[in-house]
């Protein structure tokens, strides 16, 4: 039993759904296998244009249009009768996306989660009924239903027992026939809510399904060879590693490595199951597998964390900052789910380094105002350096005066680095 995962790339036009096909067909034998998928091409931040407008009060219409057109021109490429039901069900997609809007929500974030899974639901609607009538047999099944999440929205944390129960009861029988074809990055509450696991988050919906059915193994299928020590477009001289443990690619992924979510590595480690990144446009080559291997690459790895923010605690009246401070502070970060990706602290100041995320650090920032200096740099990048090395910092050339903030320890080495202006 196998767990394929196709990102937005894979299925941006009638051309790559054909792609992915071709894939199905050649790599399973159509039958147990889950195949997941993401939204097409830059859907979901469409999607999220659609949200962003709505808050604000202006008028969306305009990319309500952009996503029906995109959609049903995929559909035209890949459905020989004009009046296939598939053209329908986009339509009515839609109009239940419009629908979502105009109801009452606790939260913004509530709202998001409701109407960004359109995007996931189109694609895999579409594919679904693609598979079928090319004669890969397939059943659609809506994730909501089987990967069950708590309610925080936009990253909803999984109820693991509950989710293994559903999907064990009644995904194990289905792909003994057939494919099931399912959508990346969501799940659903108890109260059929719908929640979002994460951006990206179609690689951890992969591991969910391989963890709850056992797999033998999971593959993501991506626009790039495999998993590289850097991007080839920042650094000349890169390697595609070949294996990986488990750690070192939690690590990588921990640091930004964005091929694949920070949280697809340890659902698999526990059950000791492989994951193959491939090539969806050299689906021949052999990739990066990540397993239980004992021999941890040597090569230099660097990491791109763009957006990022350093948040500065310093205290009045120049009164050393206390472990109850620290305590304070990380605990209302954990609140706002305000991820930490570099920490440093003097006797008289905290700095964190994060993600640039505007209104939680809004909200932090509010929060301490009355008991800290607090202050804010934005236009900031993460860059970490796995296997450091001085001669991979210099081929940077980055200007020690644009370092604002530098950790090393053992064999890592990270620094924010200023790209551009405030």
């Amino acid at each position: 039993m196998q767990v394929f995962k196709f990102g937005g790339a894979s299925v941006k036009s009638a051309e790559a759904v054909s792609n992915v096909k071709d894939i199905i067909k050649n790599c399973s034998e159509q039958k147990n296998l889950v195949v997941v998928i993401s939204a097409m091409g830059k859907t979901t931040n469409l999607i999220e244009r659609v949200v962003v407008d709505y808050l604000r009060g202006v008028d969306y219409q305009e990319h309500i249009d952009q996503l029906r057109t995109f959609h049903f021109d995929i559909a035209k490429g890949l459905f020989n009768n004009p009046s296939a039901s598939i053209f329908q069900q986009i339509e009515k997609l839609i109009c239940d996306l419009e629908s979502y809007l105009k109801l009452r929500y606790f939260s913004d974030d509530e709202l998001y989660d409701q109407v960004v899974c359109f995007g996931e639901l189109l694609s895999t609607h579409i594919v679904s009924a693609y598979l079928n009538q090319e004669g890969v047999d397939t059943q659609f099944l809506d994730a909501r239903i089987y990967i069950q999440t708590d309610n925080n929205w936009r990253e909803g944390d999984i109820d693991w027992a509950w989710t293994t129960k559903m999907i064990q009861n009644d995904v194990k029988p289905m792909i003994q026939d057939s494919i099931v074809v399912t959508q990346g990055f969501i799940g659903g509450t108890i109260n059929n809510k719908t929640t979002t696991l994460g951006r990206e988050g179609s690689d951890f919906s992969a591991a969910i399904f391989a963890y709850c059915l056992d797999a033998e193994k999971v593959c993501i299928w991506k626009d790039v060879p495999g998993i590289m020590s850097s991007d080839p477009r920042r650094i000349d001289e890169v390697t595609l590693f070949k294996q990986l443990p488990y750690k070192y690619a939690a690590e990588l992924t921990y640091y930004g490595a964005t091929v694949i979510h920070p949280k697809t590595i340890r659902p698999l480690a526990l059950k000791n199951i492989p994951l193959y990144v491939n090539s969806f446009l050299e689906p021949d080559k052999e990739g990066t597998v990540i397993g239980d291997f004992s021999d941890y690459p040597t090569t230099t790895s660097v990491i791109f964390k763009p957006s990022q923010a350093i948040i500065r605690f310093e205290e009045q009246d120049y009164l050393n900052v206390s472990k109850g401070d620290l305590g304070v502070v990380f605990s209302e970060c954990a609140r706002l789910n305000i991820k930490i990706n570099m920490i440093k602290n003097s006797a008289l100041s905290l700095s964190i380094c994060t993600n640039n995320e505007t209104s939680k650090i809004d909200k932090l920032k509010d929060l301490f105002s009355d008991k800290f200096v607090v202050q804010v740099t934005t236009g900031l990048e993460l860059i970490t350096f796995k296997n450091y090395k001085e001669t991979t910092l210099n081929e940077l050339k980055i200007d020690l005066s644009d370092v604002y903030m530098r950790q090393f320890s053992r064999d890592t080495l990270q620094v924010a680095v200023k790209v551009e202006a405030d």
